[in-house]
This record gives structure tokens, C-alpha cells and sequence, in this order.
């Protein structure tokens, strides 16, 4: 069997294309992963280092680059349409599933154009408009979450939650040491200065509150020396790291996340039982960090800050109700695990090798 996942571009689209890659290879014995991909995303570091071959596209955004820019990455997209439809001729796949960014849209096209088996993943609440425009083109829809709006066929949508590699989950079922205080301040695999400016402003004062409380800063390769000098400066021993491979080493440790709202981090935090504070990117497309943080919120998992009105004694004083309440902060775990899916690749590969009729599929037990 040959599956192609075509997206990437960021973490967020691209690392649940390789969690639902590693699902496949463990569930079919045969499968063969080629991922299409942007010439410049994130993938073309991440996917040849995993042992996966990738095949680039051409591909920009066409959205927000004014009437030239537009006119000049629609030229692109197209161009990108009709190398997809090459490359597919060439691979033959059984399957295509597109997991998001640029690189996704012509490579479902190109499927839908040759009549092959095709579906599409769609992470955040809010769905982004590339998949709604794909989503009459596809045979299934898998959501992250349940869609607040009404574009997505009924009969062709599940809602499975996201796709996390293992290796990112704490043990299921882990019980964190009661008294002990850890925060997680995470900001995407790019940091967020604005979480990293407020953290410093905020760090030493919690730190003095409470003795014997830890933090783990994960600031983006960018910010990591400003961060750490600050940190250093100000006397406050804080645990800095560019950015966290031992993810789940780094969930199982925390009580507490401040975080931005990506679809994978909300995912990855409520599957790991975490609760957390929220302060979503305001510039995210259609709004979906907002929703996602939201949608976290509503089951009692998270506090939201908005971004506009962020301020140090506002998260200064979110974060120390919540250390100081232990009782809330299980409860918040409690929401947050109930509401994470850990099985979201299982689900999503056990169906597409049964709609396409592979016989030999290795369930779990």
C-alpha cells in the first residue's frame, strides 16, 4: 500500500501528518509514506530526518498578500495543481490525506482530479478555508474538534480529535505529586514574545510566593538568549529551554501550562491531562487560536487572557489563584483529561484502511 499526506509548513499541520504516517505503519505492514509538502515549510528539515520520502511544491499563501501578490501565488497554486497531478501519476497511491497548510490544496486536487482515494484533517475548531473549500472534494473529514459552524458535510465528517505522536504523552492515567508546583510556559515551536515578556515580568514574583516552585520556559530559538539573560539578571532560576524535544517528560512534570491556543497544543494539553492559562495568538487566521482556547475554557480545563489585554498583574494574579488553590487545579485536570482524545491516529487510520478495503489491519488490543 502507498499513502501520500500532503500539508506541512508548520508544526501545528505538519506533526500530525507524521503521527497519523507512524499509525499506518503500525496498523498495515506493508505501507509505503511519501508526504508532499511546501518548498519552503517546516517539512522539508523535519520529514527527510524522520526517514520519510518528501516531494515539494511551489506553493505560498494566496490570502492577505494584496491584488499582485495574490495574482502572483495564485500563478503558484496553480502551477503547484498540475506538478501535483504529475506526482501522483508517478507514485500511484492508494490513498491522500491532506493535513493542512499550503501544499495540501493542490495535492487533494490533483487527487480528486485522478480519481483517487482522498481526505482531509482539519485541527482547529474553527475550520480554515482551504478545507472548506477541499471539503467537497473529499471522501472523509476528520475534525480536532466539533465544528461550530455548518460547513462540513454531515455525512462525511468524524470528529476524532487530533492526531499526537506517542512519544509527546505523559503515561496515561498519571497521578502528579500533590504539592508540588510546576509551570510549563510554552509559545509554539517558534516562542511567543509576548508570553515570553510577561513570564519574566511574572516568574520571580510567583517564585518568592511560593517556595520550592519550578518553571520550565520553552522561549523559541529566537528568544532564548534575551530570555535567559533576563531571567539571570533578575536572579530568578528558571529552567530554559529553546525548545522541548521530551515533550512528554515536560507534560508529565507540570500542574499548570500558560500557553498559546495552536489546535495541537490544546489537544496535546487536554490528552495529557494538563489544565492550563491560555493567551491566544490575535493575529492567528479566522480567529482559531480564540476558538480553541474557548473551546478548552467551556470545559473547564483552561483560563483564557485576552491577548489585547494581557497585562503582568493580570496573569500574575490568574496564575497565583490557581497554584495557591489546589483543589481547583485538580478539578481543571480533571476537565482537561476528560476532554482529551489520546486515540485520535487509531481511530482516523483504522477507518481509511477499511474504506479502502486493506485486509490486514494490526488493531489494538
Amino acid at each position: 500500500m502507498k499513502l501520500v499526506i500532503a500539508g506541512g509548513g508548520t508544526g501545528g499541520h505538519l506533526f500530525p501528518g507524521v503521527a497519523l504516517a507512524s499509525e499506518f505503519q503500525r496498523l498495515a505492514a506493508d505501507v509505503e509514506v511519501v508526504f508532499i509538502g511546501a518548498d519552503r515549510g517546516l517539512e522539508t528539515r523535519v520529514v527527510p530526518a524522520l526517514g520519510y520520502e518528501l516531494v515539494t511544491l511551489p506553493v505560498r499563501g494566496v490570502v492577505g498578500h494584496g491584488f499582485f501578490g495574490g495574482v502572483a501565488r495564485g500563478t503558484l497554486l496553480v502551477a503547484a495543481c498540475f506538478k501535483a497531478f504529475r506526482i501522483l501519476g508517478r507514485l500511484k497511491p492508494d490513498l491522500v490525506l491532506g493535513v493542512g497548510g499550503y501544499a495540501s490544496v493542490p495535492a487533494v486536487l490533483a487527487a480528486a482530479a485522478r480519481g483517487l482515494p482522498r481526505s482531509i484533517l482539519e485541527q482547529n475548531v474553527s475550520p480554515g478555508r482551504a478545507n472548506q473549500v477541499l471539503a467537497r472534494f473529499v471522501h472523509r473529514i476528520y475534525q480536532g474538534f466539533a465544528s461550530r459552524s455548518e460547513v462540513f458535510p454531515v455525512e462525511k465528517t468524524r470528529v476524532t480529535g487530533n492526531p499526537i505522536r506517542p512519544e509527546v504523552l505523559p503515561a496515561e492515567g498519571l497521578i502528579r505529586p500533590s504539592g508540588r508546583r510546576t509551570l510549563l510556559i510554552l509559545g509554539g515551536s517558534q516562542g511567543a514574545m509576548q508570553i515570553n515578556e510577561l513570564a519574566m515580568e511574572v516568574v520571580g514574583r510567583l517564585k518568592n510566593e511560593f517556595p520550592g516552585f519550578e518553571v520550565i520556559h520553552q522561549t523559541g530559538h529566537a528568544h532564548e538568549e534575551t530570555i535567559r539573560e533576563g531571567y539571570l539578571k533578575a536572579g530568578v532560576d528558571v529552567e530554559v529551554v529553546p525548545f522541548i524535544i521530551g515533550m512528554a517528560d515536560a507534560y508529565g512534570r507540570a500542574d499548570l501550562c500558560l500557553s498559546r491556543a495552536g489546535a495541537m497544543a490544546v489537544s496535546e494539553l487536554t490528552a495529557s491531562g494538563l489544565p492550563a492559562v491560555l493567551i491566544p495568538f490575535p493575529h492567528a487566521a479566522g480567529g482559531h487560536q480564540e476558538l480553541n482556547a474557548r473551546w478548552m475554557e467551556e470545559r473547564g480545563a483552561a483560563v483564557v487572557i485576552d491577548p489585547d489585554e494581557a497585562t503582568p498583574d493580570q496573569l500574575y494574579e490568574q496564575l497565583r489563584k490557581l497554584l495557591d488553590t489546589p483543589g481547583l487545579l485538580a478539578d481543571m485536570a480533571q476537565a482537561s483529561a476528560k476532554a482529551g482524545i489520546r486515540n485520535a491516529a487509531e481511530r482516523i487510520v483504522t477507518e481509511e484502511l477499511q474504506r479502502i478495503g486493506y485486509a490486514e489491519i494490526r488493531l489494538s488490543d
